[in-house]
């Protein structure tokens, strides 16, 4: 019997300690909320803004979100396969005779691949841009020797 009593002594002595615990953190609690919302009023109140800083023009947020929507601006992004022209190269040469002109090395284009992306207003192209490119072959130049000797 003695044993009995001895554990619910202790089972209420525990739940009394229990609820102290809990009564200790709530008060703590709403003391802490107190310093805040005093900290936030001083705060508050020791501010004061001057007037070059408060905003004369707000903007609204609705609106501009429903300019936006109204804008009909889409972008692709292209990849396509672009030929290199070759360019002509003149060269004066005393070994021919003047007026006559040699083809020395022939030109070839080359190729390169290009990735652009292009914007569009509606059907209307407003910005095209080449983000990247990589030349799979060179193109060689034409070389054309020209005559300056004498006949």
């Amino acid at each position: 019997m003695k044993k009995d009593s001895k554990e619910k002594v202790i089972f209420i002595f525990t739940i009394l300690l229990f609820l102290a615990l809990l009564y200790f953190f709530a008060q703590m609690f709403n003391l802490l909320e107190i310093k805040k919302a005093q900290a936030i009023n001083v705060f508050a109140s020791e501010i004061e803004i001057p007037d070059i800083l408060i905003n004369r023009n707000p903007i609204d947020i609705d609106k501009v979100i429903t300019k936006n929507k109204n804008i009909n601006i889409k972008e692709e992004m292209i990849y396509e396969e672009q030929d290199l022209e070759y360019t002509t190269q003149y060269i004066n040469n005393e070994e021919l005779p003047s007026g006559t002109m040699h083809v020395s090395q022939i030109g070839i284009n080359g190729i390169q691949d290009v990735i652009t992306i292009k914007k569009y207003n509606g059907d209307e192209l407003i910005s095209e841009q080449i983000v990247a490119n990589n030349i799979k072959k060179a193109s060689v130049n034409k070389i054309v020797e020209i005559g300056t000797g004498k006949r």
